[in-house]
């Protein structure tokens, strides 16, 4: 059954017609009314939220949109332009000062490795490849240390798995999109963010607060979409890239990119990741590993196939295989008192685009998307085992046209989503299946780039919860090329996962009790919330260079949600679904700029406010900081070309506030937590040295000052006993690690 749907998906993606890679470049005149190319110009595709920025030498890649055939190109100082395309072949855009026009003063900016889309009307800002290389970036849960907006942490002292919080709340109220397709979600809501590796990402989107009605209805308090290197590229300088990474801990990783071709019609690219671990570690002496060892393996293959006329079909396959040993040094043996944790999840994923864009209609367009994705998990915490199987259908069908010009369009859709969830631990069973047809109609106005609005309505139809009506509308107003404001409000729902998203809850002695509502699954409620936010965003001019000044504020407000209590009684984890009992307000602050020459800035400060009712009383979540600030510097020495070496210096500064820690006042004293951790501060600095454009060698060092969590585990010295807690993580669990690496492009 299986061999046939991949097949059946295979042929599909070949005979169906999808999204096509367009590439060019965008100039500016200078002073002397010379063309120069601009960094960090704007380019999307009228009235759609897909877009992309200029490079530094002011080259772009973007693929084509279902939506629409025209461009609006803008940078700030410009006059914005609007292009047709009509073919595949590489653009080459040039703007008129605007400033010229005024008092022949004309500016050229630097570009910004992280910058807010003005073009979009939700709240979006994108991550660039010279962004996610300021660190390491292992994997895409280690691709946020530079970002205010997204906050990342371990779960626990056992498994080493890292989760990221928007707004106040967990990663899981995040959508988490591949190319806009479902990918992070489900059983592996919390691990998925393992399975990207950092060097196959091209870019990433993060929107802030609700999402448009024509991804589902699971985002709540944002979306993160990857934007994965592609097969077909004609910016690409190189057909490939090797990349090593080894730190002090012995962890290795190599990643290997290659493109190809199959035809001259077809284009490929291969994504291998392999990275391992095996040195056992305690630096605070309890007796447990800080970090498990492990074993991974990551495969992707992307085809693409574009004929003369410019029609495109996408093919993605993706193997996972990723193994983790952890708990006491030299292994767990119950009947010895040693406490063992071992993990194996497999991942299999297989998906298909499709779309045509009506050459002979402006912003008439048709698409399909289809993806299909197997996952296991086996693991032992223990005594106490773990098994979970998910496999997943999703489809979406999408059309959009104008209505009387193009300040007016509709996008109706399709979609239907299929789960089958099979989960048991220790002695309990848990089997539900999710069967999901929805419909769509979102419609967009546009007054020139002075105004424009989204106002989206979808229904799907749960075959248990019943009819789910999700409404959302996005605004956005500028009235000048310097200022943008946005509103947006909306509901989301999403299936709680509770064994997996509480999964760090196992390495301790804890007790699971559900408080079931129905006999659907773990007899748990749906969680229902709306998401309310405004924002801010001034772009200016410091110092010739771009530079940005934002500041939003969100409400996140449940109708109904999971809650995990882990007040009430430290032996016990209880699950319950309560109405009206938990909200967040978050604010932020945020200012990049270059203050001297070659040195960019990004100061932020961002506030939280996020309770839960337990027992009728209001509390703090847990585990979540209400202040934090973070400072990034980023310089480079200057090079006259591509292929000259250069140095580029990075440094992020992280100060946490206290955060609160679930009660443990019924423990003995000598067992007990303290009630709020301290404040604390991490810093990240890494040296990158470039040759010739082709070669760079990285020097870093992650928690500069060594600051560790002091007692992680409660009672380690008995893992079986009823006090033994390595759950109540609230900083780092290991000290300073310095780390290097090369990358080559081929």
């Amino acid at each position: 059954m299986k061999a046939t749907l991949f097949i059946l998906l295979f042929l599909l993606s070949l005979s169906l017609n999808a999204q096509n890679t367009i590439s060019g470049i965008v100039l500016g005149e200078n002073e002397n009314g010379e063309a120069t190319p601009l960094a960090g110009a704007n380019i999307i595709w009228l009235g759609t939220a897909l877009g992309t920025g200029s490079d530094l030498n002011g080259k772009f890649e973007l693929r084509r949109s279902p939506e629409s055939n025209h461009l609006v190109v803008s940078f700030i100082g410009y006059v914005t332009d609007t292009i047709l395309v009509k073919n595949n072949s590489e653009l080459s855009i040039t703007l008129l000062s605007a400033q010229n026009q005024l008092d022949d003063i004309s500016v050229v900016g630097k570009k910004m490795s992280s910058f807010q889309n003005f073009a979009r009307v939700d709240n979006t800002f994108v991550l660039t490849q010279d962004e996610l290389q300021k660190a390491a970036c292992c994997s895409l849960a280690e691709s946020f240390e530079t970002n205010a907006s997204v906050d990342v942490s371990f779960t626990d002292a056992i498994t080493g798995v890292q989760q990221i919080e928007m707004l106040g709340l967990s990663g899981i109220y995040t959508q988490t999109t591949m190319e806009a397709l479902p990918f992070i979600r489900g059983l592996y809501s919390k691990k998925g963010f393992a399975f990207v590796p950092g060097t196959w990402i091209k870019a990433i989107n993060v929107s802030k607060g609700i999402g448009s009605v024509s991804n589902g209805y699971e985002s709540i308090t944002g979306q993160i979409d990857i934007d994965l290197k592609k097969p077909f590229d004609n910016l690409a300088a190189n057909n490939g890239l090797v990349n090593i990474y080894a730190n002090q801990d012995q962890r290795f990783e190599a990643n290997v990119d290659y493109r190809f071709d199959v035809s001259k019609d077809i284009h490929a690219v291969t994504l291998l990741h392999g990275s391992s671990m095996n040195y056992e570690f305690d630096g605070n002496g309890d007796s447990f590993m800080d970090m498990p060892t492990f074993e991974a393996f990551n495969l992707m293959q992307r085809f693409q196939y574009v004929d003369t006329d410019g029609l495109v079909a996408h093919l993605d396959l993706q193997f996972v295989n990723d193994e983790k040993r952890g708990g006491m040094l030299n292994g767990g043996n119950p009947n010895l008192n040693r406490y063992g944790f071992n993990s194996l999840s497999q991942l299999f994923k297989i998906s298909a685009k499709t779309g045509y864009v009506f050459q002979d209609d402006v912003g008439k367009s048709i698409g399909f998307q289809l993806s299909y994705s197997g996952y296991n998990n086996e693991a032992l915490y223990g005594l106490r085992n773990y098994l979970g199987d998910q496999i997943t259908l999703f489809m979406n069908l999408l059309y959009q046209t104008n209505l009387f010009n193009e300040n007016n369009s509709i996008r109706a859709g399709a979609s239907f989503n299929y789960d089958e969830f099979d989960e048991s631990f220790t002695n309990l069973q848990f089997t539900r299946t999710e069967r999901v047809p929805g419909v769509y109609l979102e419609y967009t106005y546009k007054q020139g780039e002075e105004f424009s609005s989204v106002i989206g309505l979808r229904y799907d139809s749960h075959n248990y919860y019943g009819n789910l009506f999700t409404p959302r509308i996005h605004l956005r107003y500028s009235p000048t090329i310097d200022w943008v404001f946005r509103a947006a409000a909306g509901k989301g729902f999403r299936t709680s996962n509770i064994f997996t998203e509480y999964a760090s809850n196992f390495a301790s002695s804890r007790n699971i009790v559900i408080e079931r509502s129905n006999n659907f699954g773990y007899g748990l409620n749906q969680e229902e919330a709306w998401n309310f936010g405004i924002s801010i965003t001034h772009y200016f001019m410091y110092n010739w260079n771009d530079a940005t000044l934002s500041i939003d504020f969100y409400r996140t407000q449940f109708d109904n949600m999971t809650i995990a209590d882990l007040d009430s009684n430290p032996h016990t984890i209880q699950f319950l679904s309560v109405n009206n009992g938990s909200y967040s307000n978050s604010f932020q602050a945020e200012l990049n700029f270059f203050p001297f020459e070659n040195l960019s800035t990004r100061l932020a400060y961002r506030f939280i406010d996020a309770r839960q009712k337990f027992n009728g009383e209001w509390k703090e979540k847990p585990f979540t900081s209400k202040h934090r600030t973070l400072i990034n510097f980023g310089y480079s020495t200057e090079k006259e070309n591509d292929h000259d070496s250069q140095m580029l210096y990075d440094l992020t500064i992280q100060w946490f506030g206290d955060k609160r820690i679930p009660s443990t006042e019924l423990n003995p004293v000598g067992f007990r937590a303290r009630e709020y951790s301290p404040d604390f501060a991490i810093v990240n600095a890494q040296v990158t040295r470039t040759f010739n454009g082709y070669f760079d060698l990285y020097l870093g060092v992650e928690n500069l000052l060594g600051f560790k969590q002091d007692n992680p585990i409660i009672d380690p010295a008995n893992p079986y006993g009823q006090f033994f807690d390595a759950s109540l993580i609230w900083g780092p669990i290991k000290g300073r690690v310095v780390y290097s690496g090369l990358r080559w492009k081929l």
